[in-house]
């Protein structure tokens, strides 16, 4: 695969171009999961637990959505609900920051639920300038960013005001540091983190289709 992520800054609810790096797709959505079944899954999750479940339990604060009981098993722990509010921001693809098509367009609110059934809302319109950081588990360029922004973290220059939120998307059960939860634990990551739903008819997944993710990490 070719990979040519948006880097960007949502200020105000628009994307804005910050640069460009490293790890998704060529021509289609990375957003795939590995086997189709035959339910759409827009989340839920155990408050309870530590992982997603399927089920019909809902977060006060959290999305609507709701994950199918019968959700394939590759997913438990690894997906949740999301909720997209907004249109869609295009799919990127292009390696020239000038030509890409997201910039000055309304970025769509997310809504879904951390690895421990915790809410957390991606709207930058009413929250402030946030940083959506869109990692897999399993892409090495991720395992190498990570390292990156807890340093800037540590070291303060993660500008005051800025709101950080990872969004951990297209999970792989046989694939390295899974389940993504864990892994995003072992990274020391500090900030939110939303699990990301799948849409099992379509093959993609939500959040990461709603920010026209074409690889990874994909910083928006």
């Amino acid at each position: 695969m070719k990979f040519s992520p948006r880097r960007s800054l949502l200020a105000g609810g628009t994307a804005a171009v910050l640069l460009l790096s490293a790890c998704g797709g060529d021509d289609e959505p990375v957003a795939e999961p590995a086997e189709a079944g035959s339910d759409t899954t827009t989340g839920t999750t155990d408050a309870s637990s530590d992982t997603t479940t399927g089920g019909a339990t809902s977060v006060e604060g959290g999305p609507e959505a709701t994950v199918p009981a019968d959700v394939p098993e590759e997913y438990i722990g690894a997906i949740g609900p999301v909720d997209v509010i907004g249109d869609p921001l295009p799919y990127l693809e292009t390696d020239v920051i000038a030509d890409d098509p997201a910039v000055g367009e309304p970025a769509p609110v997310i809504v879904g639920l951390d690895f421990e059934g915790n809410p957390v809302r991606i709207d930058a319109a009413t929250d402030g300038p946030t940083m959506v950081v869109f990692v897999a588990h399993w892409c090495p360029h991720c395992n190498a960013e990570i390292p990156v922004l807890n340093e800037l973290r540590d070291d303060g220059l993660i500008p005051d005001g800025l709101n950080v939120v990872a969004v951990s998307t297209a999970p792989r059960a046989d694939s390295t540091n899974f389940p993504p939860g864990e892994w995003l634990v072992d990274m020391d990551w500090q900030w939110p983190a939303i699990a990301d739903g799948v849409d099992i008819d379509t093959g993609t997944f939500l959040a990461a289709e709603a920010y026209g993710v074409s690889g990874f990490p994909f910083i928006t």
